[in-house]
This record gives C-alpha cells, sequence and structure tokens, in this order.
C-alpha cells in the first residue's frame, strides 16, 4: 500500500470513524449535501426563557432573536418518520442549519418541536424527520429531559477536530493529480468570484455556499471518495462555528486571498505552496470559537 494512502487509512480507520460514531453523531451517519433551495425563512421574535448559557451575551441574544423555548418529549418513531413528508422536511432542515450558519441560532439553544411546527406551518411528523436528519450530521444533539440543541462543541473538541481535519485536507492536496486541467481550474476560479462578490455585497449566505462549494470542488480533485466523504462528513461538524470567523471581516477577507491563492498554486503546480496554504486556511474558524467560547464561559482544561 502506498504511502500517502497507508495514512489516510489509518486516520479513517482508527481515529475519524470512531470520533464520529461516539463523539459527534450516531454510528453510520453519512453527511448529507445542504441545498441552496431552502433560502432562509424569516425568524420570528422567541421568548428569552430558561438559565441556560450560550455564547451569545445576553443583549446579543435580545438582538438575534435567540432564547430557550419549552421542551417536548417526544422522539421522533420510524413510523413517525415514515410518514413524514421528505420534501418538506428537507426545507426544514436546511432552513435550521442556514439559522445555524448565520448565528441565528447558537450552540446549547434549544430546538423545540412544536415552536417549529408553527413557525414552519407544518406537523411533527417533518419537524422531527428534519431534527432526525441534522442529528445524523452532528450538528444537533438530543439531550434527556431537554430534548433537541444546538450541539455545543467545547474547544477541546474543536481541536480535535480541525487537528483530523488538517490531515485529511492535506492528504488530498499531497494526491492531487498534476497538471490541473484548466477546466477544473475555470470551475474553482468562477466559484471564487461568487464567493468574493458575495464578502463585497455582506450576502453571508451565499458566502457560505460558495465557499463550501469551492472546497468540495478543489478537493474533489484529489479522485479519493473515501478522503472526499471522510472531509464531508467533519466539516459538517462543525457548521455552527463557522459564524464566529464570517463575523470577522479580516477573516473574509483571509479566505478570499487563500483562495486565490491556491488556484494560483494548482495552475503552477506548486504542491507545497498548496499544502501550507491549505493548512493555514483552517486557523481563523477554530481560532474565533474558542475566543468566543472562553469569554462566555471561561477557559475550560483542554487536556
Amino acid at each position: 500500500m502506498p504511502p500517502a494512502y497507508n495514512i489516510v487509512y489509518k486516520i479513517v480507520n482508527n481515529f475519524v470513524l470512531p470520533y464520529v460514531s461516539t463523539r459527534t453523531a450516531p454510528a453510520g451517519a453519512v453527511g448529507a449535501d445542504i441545498s441552496r433551495t431552502g433560502m432562509t425563512v424569516a425568524m420570528s421574535k422567541r421568548r428569552a426563557r430558561g438559565a441556560t448559557k450560550t455564547l451569545v451575551e445576553p443583549r446579543e441574544q435580545v438582538a438575534a432573536g435567540a432564547g430557550a423555548r419549552e421542551h417536548s418529549k417526544a422522539d421522533p418513531t420510524e413510523a413517525d418518520l415514515t410518514k413524514s413528508d421528505a420534501t418538506k422536511s428537507d426545507l426544514i432542515a436546511t432552513s435550521l442549519e442556514e439559522d445555524i450558519v448565520l448565528g441565528r441560532r447558537h450552540p446549547r439553544e434549544r430546538l423545540v418541536e412544536q415552536e417549529l411546527c408553527d413557525h414552519f406551518d407544518t406537523h411533527r411528523g417533518d419537524v422531527r424527520l428534519a431534527l432526525f436528519e441534522l442529528e445524523k450530521k452532528g450538528i444537533i444533539q438530543r439531550i434527556p429531559n431537554r430534548g433537541a440543541v444546538v450541539r455545543d462543541l467545547t474547544p477541546k473538541e474543536v481541536i480535535e477536530i480541525y487537528a483530523v481535519r488538517e490531515e485529511v485536507e492535506v492528504m488530498a492536496a499531497r494526491i492531487i493529480p498534476f497538471p490541473v486541467a484548466p477546466s477544473d481550474l475555470a470551475k474553482l476560479e468562477e466559484l471564487q468570484r461568487q464567493h468574493g462578490d458575495a464578502i463585497d455585497s455582506d450576502d453571508m449566505l451565499t458566502v457560505f455556499y460558495a465557499n463550501l462549494r469551492f472546497h468540495q470542488t478543489l478537493f474533489a480533485l484529489c479522485g479519493n471518495a473515501c478522503l472526499i466523504e471522510t472531509i464531508k462528513q467533519l466539516e459538517q461538524k462543525v457548521y455552527g462555528i463557522r459564524f464566529y470567523a464570517n463575523s470577522s471581516p479580516d477573516a473574509l477577507d483571509r479566505a478570499r486571498r487563500d483562495h486565490i491563492a491556491m488556484i494560483k498554486a494548482l495552475r503552477a503546480s506548486r504542491r507545497d505552496e498548496l499544502i501550507e496554504l491549505t493548512r493555514g486556511h483552517l486557523k481563523p474558524s477554530p481560532q474565533a470559537y474558542i475566543r468566543a467560547y472562553e469569554r462566555r464561559f471561561g477557559s475550560p482544561e483542554r487536556g
């Protein structure tokens, strides 16, 4: 087995899959692409109840319309999930994902079934299926006697996830065949143009989707399906922390510059440069999230 694939095999089988199955999502969960179809539904005002903290200060919570909600104890059953309207549930799941990415819903925020039914004008089957799909991705979690909440990652968990992300994304960069086809470079350039335009127009939802598609297109060039799927799954685990970096103009501008530099490195077949850019590109998001977490909850022992 070539050294590169041996490293990937060890990472995926000895670290990534056990970590995903035991700490961030149900076993066997496979992430699904989120669709641009379900554009964000305007958030209704929510009453702030309960004493659970989120990463947003109280004044910011009021501005964001965030707050705790009443709890519904009912869990989805197979019958509920089978009868549910899949199209409607997909739209609900996508809307909730977008709210989390844009910082409209925050870590530890409760997702109450009845409030979601009222908000989306639907029944519990649709809502339960949407929450089930988000739980499989590791974006939300269910807590006994509390219900569904936006997943809360500790600094230690963020550091561990990003350590593995760095290794698998660098591995993908190492095995991309050179030279890269002009058509592939053109796709990346178009996606980066969309990303840059969205930054300039302060369209954070398009920033998110354009950035997502840019990196999916980039890493797809490696041709290793297992590696591509692992990268996607790990990326989904940290959707909830993207807001903290995207709220910084400096971080957004750095991301734009990194994308442009990555395309140049690909065009010139400069692998070492591409690898360094890949490593550095992952730094702002976890750093911004950890700073926000420690401001709110203090500095925990990272172990």
